[in-house]
């Protein structure tokens, strides 16, 4: 059973860990770099293993390696995670090793190498500077004599943005080239004078924009701008406008960073698991970031590495596109004559012709055979692209920029990419190859059947290690099928099961337990499966499954995720009565699960690169950690499944309780069928029972319906389940019934989004009363034989009309 702590307890324990962690920060800066200083004076200095930490331990100034030993930078780094640094003072000029800081008599602050030649100083020679210091907030600080600050590194960002420090117009984040070099890079982020924030290429391109701010919100950004986590101002009381922001939670530690790939994010700390997460992205879509892979580079937002080069090309920066530095691009491995008839056909891959691009010129009403043969009469023309349901074509005359490849583009380019030597000596070799080829194959028909058969035994036995390895995404470790039968004892333990397959237990070889997921039913080809599972590995938020591996064995497919020592949430909150031992969750676990799912949600819909629809939201799909940390499991097998979901959902035990009215309605389904979703999860939360009984009584077997009726009376205590006693948070409760009221509504456009459901349930956006769900006011269950029919009669519309609902759903016992 979980039990609550008193609030004295809580507050002894919150006091000893916080004690506990500031010792063990202190600890960490100083066996990891030497000693710590609080303040430097005048004559100071700074060596390579000193550091300069805040008084709250939070920040720590001193100097850190990056791309080798002799690439070293001063700068400010987190004292939770000192290789996160929030800025850097010489980005531009990497320091050798032995490099050290000297606080000149005179003010002046120098970077110098051991041969004292300078690397970085601040300019603030002769200002009667009497101490650095580095504060609370992370800014590193020159005071005058009379205490009034001449100099901070605020006032100077490099790439990312931390509470507290304001944004000016005219000052700018600058992206680092690559993952290992800090220096500046092609992209910024500035403040315009409309009070919008954009994203730029190159100081001149604009490629994704906040939009104008409104006193409250930012009109492009209706998920950051609305106050999720975060309170943002806008100021003018210097004359010179500019923003900051502050969390809302001090245990909080986020920052904005606009990283090497031109992608602004937002981290946030994870306590529980020591790590960064990511919780927030723009653009969503990475290939919109101009000329994020070079002149000819393609991009694929749903891969791990977003940039490619085309076949026949390859990187101009080996070492560098390897580092995520794809600034140059890529160059061809071959030359093109004006004879050139060849073309390299890159399928649903469409080229922006962005700034720095070559021309076009466009046609339409052809098809691809006349396109192909003007491309082949212009010795300019390097490829077109087509399309075949329009039949509008484009010849392209380079350089090319900003491809992009999507199962979504419509169109294919074609690539001139032979010349006519290289044909024409092609022809000549292959007509010799078939000659010999007809020779060896008449006089050893014997060996080629013998090869046959040891190519047979090949495939059996070498075949799906090779595709296993093919399957690898970086992140993701491969497993073969004889590893997870092991690992499970041949899939002895079943501890779930569901339309998407069985989950079994297991352990690997280093002892860590996880959950193997055995789909069913799975039809989808290598390419395509490959393509979702690296993508699925690519999602990793607290209030997320994580998925830790794979399987791709013939036909076997298997997925690995994290074990959940606590199960799902369906185990625990529908305990059964003659239970050995019945878990009864208090009202705080409760809510904070609520929270939590919530929040995994959101980060699907909202925050990924592109939006995921769960499609089957539900307690059972809820799992909990070991300390009761809820973790939205399942999300993206839909798409996996393709069109066989809509068989399995509608045939899953149990799942048809959580379907919004547009699945049975046969209309689109949008994110908002989560949401409904996530409401008939929430009010079973609360009341601890299934929202749906064949076996309670009369009127309350349909519970949202019940629900309703008393939350319109205002008695919401009577909702809550009734194991908990009354012991629970008033104003909690009546603020979850009445988001789970909204989530439950008939028409789509009448639930909030997601983000909006977590500031309700976190109480920084007001919950008003919601409306009677149209389709609850006109039910009427009529109870005869098991199992239960559901069925929504007429109503009456304006004058006197009618409109008639016919649907009717039948409900398992």
């Amino acid at each position: 059973m979980r039990l609550g702590f008193s609030e004295n307890c809580c507050s002894y324990a919150q006091a000893t860990l916080i004690s506990l962690l500031i010792l063990l920060i202190a600890l960490y800066f100083q066996s990891s770099h030497g000693q710590i200083v609080e303040r430097l004076l005048p004559g100071n200095t700074l060596q390579a293993n000193q550091t300069l930490v805040s008084k709250n331990g939070d920040f720590a100034l001193g100097f850190f390696p990056v791309g080798g030993p002799d690439r070293n930078y001063l700068g400010v780094s987190y004292g939770l995670s000192n290789s996160t640094h929030i800025w850097s003072a010489n980005r531009n000029n990497p320091a050798r090793v032995g490099a050290y800081l000297k606080f000149s008599m005179d003010g002046n602050v120098v970077v110098s190498n051991p041969d004292q030649t300078t690397v970085w100083m601040s300019g603030t020679s002769g200002m009667n500077v009497s101490s650095m210091v580095m504060e609370d907030s992370g800014n590193l600080v020159l005071n005058h004599n009379s205490g009034k600050m001449i100099w901070q590194s605020f006032d100077h960002p490099t790439d990312t943005w931390v509470p507290g420090m304001s944004m000016y117009l005219g000052s700018n984040l600058t992206s680092s080239k690559s993952t290992v070099d800090p220096g500046a890079g092609r992209f910024s982020m500035q403040m315009l004078p409309t009070t919008a924030f954009v994203s730029l290429w190159n100081k001149t391109t604009q490629y994704w924009s906040s939009g104008i701010w409104n006193r409250n919100a930012f009109a492009g950004v209706p998920e950051m701008s609305q106050n999720y986590f975060y309170d943002f101002s806008f100021l003018n009381d210097s004359g010179r406008p500019y923003f900051t922001w502050s969390e809302k939670k001090a245990t909080h530690y986020s920052h904005f960073s606009l990283e090497s790939d031109g992608i602004i994010r937002v981290h946030t700390w994870d306590s529980i698991n020591a790590q960064w997460y990511t919780i927030w992205t723009q653009p969503k879509d990475p290939c919109q970031v101009d000329h994020l892979c070079g002149q000819n580079g393609i991009c694929n937002g749903n891969t791990v590495t977003f940039c490619s080069c085309p076949q026949g090309f390859k990187a101009v920066d080996p070492t560098g596109w390897s580092q995520g530095d794809w600034s140059l691009g890529c160059v061809a491995n071959f030359t093109v004559e004006c004879s050139a008839t060849q073309f390299s056909i890159l399928q649903n891959t469409a080229y922006d012709q962005g700034s720095g691009a070559g021309t076009a010129r466009a046609y339409s009403g052809h098809d691809q055979a006349w396109c192909q043969s003007q491309c082949v009469k212009d010795c300019a023309c390097l490829g077109f692209s087509f399309d075949g349901s329009t039949g509008n074509c484009s010849l392209q005359f380079g350089p090319f920029f900003n491809g992009k490849t999507s199962p979504y583009i419509d169109q294919n380019f074609f690539l001139r990419v032979q010349s006519s030597t290289t044909q024409s000596l092609g022809n000549k070799k292959s007509s010799r190859v078939w000659v010999i080829g007809l020779g060896v194959a008449v006089g050893s028909a014997v060996l080629l059947l013998i090869a046959l058969f040891v190519w047979q035994i090949f495939l059996r036995k070498c075949i799906p290690e090779r595709e296993n390895s093919e399957y690898s995404s970086g992140i993701l470790k491969k497993f073969s099928y004889k590893e997870l039968r092991t690992a499970t004892n041949n899939f002895s333990e079943k501890i779930g099961s569901g339309g998407f397959g069985s989950v079994y237990k297991g352990c690997l070889q280093d002892q860590t337990k996880v959950g193997v997921k055995k789909l069913h039913n799975m039809r989808q080809g290598d390419k395509d499966f490959r393509a979702e599972v690296s993508t699925l590995g690519m999602i990793q938020h607290v209030n997320l499954v994580r998925l830790r591996g794979f399987c791709a064995d013939h036909e076997n497919r298997l997925l690995v995720y994290d074990y959940m020592p606590n199960g799902s949430l369906n185990s625990l909150l529908f305990s059964s009565p003659g239970a050995q031992q019945q878990v009864v969750l208090d009202w705080d676990t409760r809510f904070s699960i609520a929270l939590g799912t919530a929040r995994g949600i959101t980060y699907l819909h909202e925050e990924c690169r592109s939006c995921i629809i769960h499609c089957d939201i539900k307690p059972e799909n809820v799992l909990l950690d070991a300390d009761f940390c809820p973790k939205v499991s399942d999300f993206g097998l839909a798409k996996l499944m393709g069109r066989e979901f809509s068989r399995v959902i509608t045939s899953m035990r149990g799942t048809r309780g959580y379907l919004a009215p547009e699945w049975l309605s046969s209309l689109p389904v949008t994110a908002k069928a989560d949401v409904y979703s996530y409401g008939m999860t929430l009010l079973e939360i609360i009341s601890g029972r299934r929202n749906i009984d064949a076996n309670t009584n009369l009127e309350k077997w349909f519970f949202p319906l019940w629900a309703c009726q008393r939350a319109r009376l205002g008695d919401y205590p009577s909702v809550a389940d009734s194991k908990l006693c009354g012991n629970f948070n008033e104003e909690q409760l009546k603020r979850a019934i009445l988001v789970a009221l909204w989530c439950i509504q008939d028409e789509e456009t009448s639930r909030p989004a997601m983000g909006r459901v977590v500031q309700m349930l976190e109480g920084t956006l007001e919950v008003d009363d919601a409306p009677f769900p149209k389709s609850l006011l006109l039910l009427e269950v009529e109870r005869s034989q098991s199992p239960l029919h559901l069925s929504i009669l007429s109503m009456p519309k304006s004058e006197g009309e009618e409109e008639e609902y016919t649907f009717s759903m039948d409900f398992m016992n």
